[in-house]
């Protein structure tokens, strides 16, 4: 019943975008009103990613002599006559014409910008991106990669685990007092988890719904629901029911890789702790990043091929990051974000030998399937593991 169910939110939720789709290719051109998500130069031209107020976003690309537009609204002309269902779905590029510059902006880009005053680049786009889920530059983005994180800049669900955390851990004492004395009748984490997602979801909105962000925050409400009604969560089941969900929800999610390296990280997240249940908390966590960083190699070097030596450190300086992240958030309140940008600064200006290490179809299938199987016997997650170690020392003979 479940997923006829979802099925159902599916078909509609398709069949909503397909009318989308229609309006939008009625005729040869199409005028709507746009803000600048980014901004940058790719073989001579402009690159611009628009958000439109119809629901949509797109790239379009400029010849002329732009000015800086991130977080401004346009006013565009966009000819759609090309365009198809699938590449709707999947994210698409559209001729357009500029037709007007608004005076307004998004708050997000102001305060981006105040940002940027506090910190020297390339650590400015760091922070933008980390707290306001800002583009990050070339430069920067290689360095990231070299290094193995740049999962950590991509405001996704770890973060939202860390925020919610802090949050929870902020009011947990102030509202106790209050609960014990006037309602001790209330179940007091219901209450605080309840503060806690609407104060998410501001900052989802304040971000201007970064997709990433969105998919997260859906998964941890759904997660805690489940949670709440006494459903056991850290299933696999769980797991597949939240995924279908979205994807029913927003079946763009398809063709999201995001979405589904998001996936992935949870699901081998989900398969450690099911077959390693008897670990000390400690011995967990730190085998836990160790276990992620290696299991999703497969994955990841089918799509990217970047690696190199000091991909080694990405576990440690992962662990490392929630010490990081609420430590800046503090920094930056008070008045003082600049104070570790000397280490970022160094580990940004390391030269790196950088090689391109990539996977066939064939050792990606076999990664899948030995992943799904892995569920059911701990010796196949034991050959899971070797499988991955056995790939890492591939590529560190390959580099070396």
């Amino acid at each position: 019943m479940v997923f006829l169910f979802l099925c159902l939110i599916f078909t509609l939720s398709l069949f909503n975008h397909y009318l989308q789709f229609k309006k939008l290719t009625q005729y040869d051109d199409y005028f709507t009103r746009v803000w600048v998500e980014n901004q940058y130069i790719k073989n001579g031209k402009w690159v611009l990613k628009l958000q439109s107020e119809d629901g949509f976003s797109f790239y379009t690309t400029s010849k002329d002599d732009l000015r800086p537009l991130k977080g401004y609204e346009l006013d565009v002309r966009l000819f759609t006559k090309k365009l198809s269902f699938f590449s709707y779905l999947k994210g698409f590029y559209l001729p357009s014409k500029i037709l007007s510059r608004l005076t307004q902006r998004k708050n997000r880009y102001v305060l981006m910008d105040e940002l940027s005053q506090t910190h020297q680049n390339p650590t400015a786009s760091l922070f933008n991106a980390l707290f306001l889920a800002g583009p990050i530059d070339k430069f920067t983005r290689d360095k990231l990669s070299a290094w193995g994180i740049n999962h950590l800049l991509a405001i996704s669900g770890f973060h939202l685990g860390v925020l919610s955390g802090i949050l929870f851990f902020v009011f947990r004492p102030i509202y106790r007092p209050f609960q014990s004395r006037y309602f001790p009748y209330r179940h007091g984490n219901r209450d605080i988890a309840i503060v806690v997602f609407a104060l998410l979801l501001v900052y989802l909105y304040f971000l201007n719904i970064v997709p990433s962000l969105l998919r997260a925050f859906a998964m941890s409400l759904f997660a805690y629901i489940l949670y709440d009604r006494g459903v056991k969560i850290l299933s696999f089941s769980s797991l597949l029911i939240v995924v279908c969900f979205l994807i029913a929800l927003w079946p763009k999610l398809l063709f999201a890789l995001g979405f589904w390296f998001s996936v992935a990280g949870v699901f081998h997240i989900f398969l450690f702790l099911h077959h390693m249940k008897d670990l000390k908390l400690w011995q967990s966590f730190l085998l836990l990043h160790i276990w992620v960083y290696m299991a999703m190699l497969p994955l990841v070097h089918y799509f990217y091929g970047t690696f190199s030596l000091y991909q080694m450190t990405s576990p440690v300086l992962t662990m490392l990051f929630i010490l990081f992240y609420p430590l800046e958030l503090f920094l930056h309140l008070i008045g003082q974000g600049s104070m570790l940008d000397f280490g970022l600064e160094w580990l940004l200006s390391l030269d790196i030998h950088v090689a391109q290490m990539f996977v066939n179809i064939w050792t990606l299938t076999f990664y899948i399937i030995l992943s799904g199987l892995a569920i059911f016997d701990k010796r196949l997650f034991y050959l899971l593991g070797l499988f991955c170690a056995g790939l890492l020392g591939y590529f560190l003979y390959g580099i070396a």
